[in-house]
């Protein structure tokens, strides 16, 4: 029998059957008040894993609430991986919205705060702050990690190209976000804050049609 790539619909499948068993070694765990904190995670990440895939029906797409479940994805992640934690800062405007699907976005805001909290080597915060203008959105995520080498900040967004040593690393996190951004009209950008200050983004976002 020829080998052939799976149709999207079967690996939607399959991974649904790998989310299940997740799904069901969550349940285990969760008996046990030891593993409770543990369970909940393994539970949200399937959960993402689902909206990811379209299993779950997209949100609405506000900035607060797409924001607010990047965070608590990153924060389960360095638990799990037993990294630094991160403190999150927001100044959001509570009525902002962001064009097309939440999880999109999601995803936006997972890579960018995953790229920060995977280079820190101590407890660090992440600013999260926007602006409304004439109709657009300016987002801006900071943080004071060491910053971005200044030979890679040219070609930050390009595949392949990572800030973090560990080989296992693709490097297509942020080629990730501005291909999303791209597909809203928008651009980002990104910039050192200062020697060993940490970096920022900056999203900027046309005025949406109504």
């Amino acid at each position: 029998m020829e080998d052939t790539d799976l149709t999207h619909e079967e690996l939607i499948h399959d991974l649904n059957n790998v989310f299940e068993t997740i799904t069901e070694a969550a349940d285990l765990l969760s008996a046990d008040r030891r593993w409770k904190s543990l369970a909940a995670t393994l539970s949200r990440s399937v959960g993402r894993g689902k909206r990811l895939l379209g299993e779950i029906p997209d949100s609405s797409s506000t900035l607060s609430g797409v924001v607010e479940g990047a965070i608590q994805s990153v924060t389960d992640y360095c638990i799990a991986a037993r990294k630094p934690r991160v403190r999150f800062v927001r100044q959001l405007p509570a009525d902002a919205r962001l064009p097309g699907s939440s999880k999109d976005w999601e995803r936006v805001f997972i890579n960018l705060f995953l790229n920060a909290a995977q280079v820190m080597k101590k407890p660090g915060r992440i600013d999260i702050g926007a602006q409304q203008m004439d109709g657009g959105l300016s987002i801006t995520i900071s943080d004071n990690g060491p910053g971005i080498p200044t030979d890679i900040l040219p070609r930050l967004f390009r595949p392949n190209v990572s800030t973090k040593t560990s080989r296992s690393r693709s490097g297509l996190g942020l080629h990730i976000v501005a291909s999303i951004v791209e597909k809203y009209s928008g651009n980002v950008v990104a910039a050192n804050r200062g020697q060993g200050k940490g970096a920022v983004f900056t999203i900027g976002l046309p005025p949406q049609e109504r």
